[in-house]
């Protein structure tokens, strides 16, 4: 029994450790893109997010668009 309830409290420590790792993995691109001052921060938060919920290859987009020196917004975008 105290086996069961051993391996039952390692399963559950290996779910959200994996979950964390999802987590920071999600938000890496666009913390880099904001702490680098990017002018288009939240598209690529958005990009790191989204690459992570379809089967396309985005995540690497999106460190190097994080990594990527971008211009700032136009003054009328996102009316």
């Amino acid at each position: 029994m105290v086996l069961k309830i051993f391996a039952l409290v390692v399963l559950v420590v290996l779910l959200v450790a994996g979950l964390a790792v999802i987590w920071l993995v999600g938000a890496l691109p666009g913390r880099i893109a904001r702490s680098r001052g990017h002018g288009r921060a939240e598209a690529v938060t958005v990009a790191g997010w989204c690459s992570l919920l379809m089967p396309v290859p985005l995540w690497p987009l999106a460190m190097v668009w994080a990594h990527m020196d971008g211009e700032a917004p136009a003054a009328g975008a996102g009316r």
